[in-house]
């Protein structure tokens, strides 16, 4: 009857594993916490777009493309998709906005 005690090498492989799986848990909870603050935010801007006349929503649209041009300044097209599925328009409608000068001369 020795009281063999447990494998050295088995316990750090179970408190590897252990920590991984915490690591884990942990990066989906803050994937779950990211997507609720993005949703948030695309409910945010929706509304802000929805309650604007024409020319502040020209002056609105553009400056949400000229943020998300500072994060890939090569990628004007991709700034104006990403504009237009974070507010729910089409991307169409962002380029007409952009480009209305009836619009912006009435914000300015």
């Amino acid at each position: 009857m020795s009281g063999q005690s447990p494998d050295p090498l088995e316990q750090i492989m179970a408190t590897v594993v252990s920590g991984f799986q915490q690591t884990t848990d942990a990066i989906r909870e803050l994937q779950l916490k990211q997507e609720a603050l993005e949703r948030q935010q695309q409910q945010q801007a929706k509304a802000a777009y929805q309650g604007m006349t024409g020319c502040g929503k020209s002056r609105y649209v553009a400056e949400l493309v000229e943020i998300e041009k500072q994060k890939d300044p090569t990628n004007t097209r991709g700034a104006q998709k990403r504009v237009a599925d974070t507010i729910g328009i089409s991307s169409a409608r962002v380029t007409q906005l952009l480009n209305s000068d009836k619009n912006r001369k009435n914000g300015k």
